[in-house]
């Protein structure tokens, strides 16, 4: 039992899901609910300000916003990120902030850039410039989150109130999933950036952290909030159709094959949160050990949640395409928007794709090459 309940905000949430996502409609008053409710600070230390939820709860709870609505997950994702970049800093000036209820967004990615410290956006002399692509959140948020180059040998985070003079956010996301995330472009034109804002690090490997970990295993919650919600969604389609054209003297709820299709996608779902939620106790583990863990002991947090994406992917992708058989062409129509879960799990799949995973960890098994984010070799 969690000592966490968002019950009420979460069943108010997921009562306009379908709707929101068949109208395009972004959930504005969504985020802010869960920020009242005290979810954008769950795991901000109690001495902070927060609720101190370790992140086997955290992820717990994340699971059950991604049943409510899978884009809240994600579109929260910049924001867990960065607390957790605080929590590694104990950072207590943004803990703080975050506590009182600033949300922060996400915008690193340019076209065209494969590494975050080499792309065009710059900082100079206190003004920011560049253009951001898939900004995860930042149409939502008090802040973003942002890198921009100093000079050839330095990058720096940057801290971006979205109220400041010279930020553009646009809503230009056009994926066929996760459409209501706010992952579109933010544009700075000529920003004018305190100097208690900016962080300033040198473009070589970065210090080891759990960090990048996080950042998947939200990816992870959000698939297996998806299977939670299919299921849900299906039984309930279930009992509510009164026949079955091919098996017409059996209610389609006492049918034996329906049954075992929906034993089959529970279980599958039940698997997916199970996997995720181990994940999140491996790298909780090397959370608690703060300055004092080893290369290894990253090693075996990222090798369990880099292992959990491929069984969690497949489960759900599984179990979303699966749920079709119980319902024939009535289940494909858009009163049900049951086809939102197959959308949406497919797009979260492509985020940092399974090929390339399996390959890592198949690596580091067979070699013991590291999984630290930003390359191999010893720390």
């Amino acid at each position: 039992m969690s000592r966490y309940d968002f019950t009420p905000v979460l069943d108010k949430i997921a009562e306009g899901a379908a709707a929101r996502e068949a109208g395009r409609l972004l959930p504005y008053a969504e985020v802010e609910q869960l920020r009242e409710a005290g979810f954008t600070r769950l795991r901000i230390p109690v001495e902070y300000g927060g609720l101190g939820a370790t992140l086997p709860e955290f992820f717990e709870q994340l699971i059950a916003l991604g049943r409510a609505d899978s884009n809240l997950p994600q579109l929260l994702r910049g924001h867990i990120g960065f607390v957790e970049s605080r929590l590694v800093n104990r950072d207590e000036r943004w803990l703080r902030r975050v506590a009182e209820g600033a949300v922060f967004g996400n915008a690193q990615s340019e076209l065209g850039n494969q590494s975050f410290f080499h792309g065009t956006t710059t900082l100079a002399g206190g003004r920011l410039n560049g253009t951001k692509f898939y900004s995860t959140g930042s149409l939502f948020a008090d802040f973003i989150h942002t890198t921009a180059a100093i000079d050839d040998d330095r990058s720096a985070d940057v801290f971006v109130p979205t109220a400041a003079g010279g930020v553009r956010r646009l809503d230009d996301w056009n994926g066929f999933g996760q459409r209501l995330t706010g992952s579109g472009t933010t544009i700075f034109e000529d920003v004018r950036i305190s100097a208690e804002d900016v962080e300033v690090f040198e473009n070589k490997r970065p210090p080891r952290t759990y960090v990048a970990a996080v950042f998947q295993l939200v990816h992870l919650a959000t698939l297996a909030g998806i299977g939670r919600a299919a299921v849900e969604e299906v039984t309930a389609f279930v009992k509510q159709r009164p026949r079955n054209l091919h098996n017409p003297t059996t209610a389609p709820k006492d049918d034996p094959l329906v049954q075992e299709t929906v034993g089959r996608v529970a279980g599958a779902a039940f698997a997916a949160a199970a996997t995720t939620l181990a994940a999140a106790s491996a790298v909780e583990k090397v959370a608690r050990l703060g300055g004092s863990a080893s290369p290894a002991d990253f090693d075996a947090a990222d090798a369990a949640v880099y292992s959990a994406q491929g069984p969690v992917i497949n489960l759900v992708l599984g179990l979303v395409t699966e749920l079709f058989e119980v319902g024939g062409s009535s289940a494909v129509t858009t009163r049900y928007a049951l086809d939102r879960h197959w959308r949406n799990a497919r797009t979260l799949a492509s985020h940092n794709p399974l090929i390339y995973r399996y390959r890592s960890v198949g690596d580091h098994v067979l070699n013991g090459t590291t999984l630290a984010y930003f390359g191999k070799g010893e720390e």
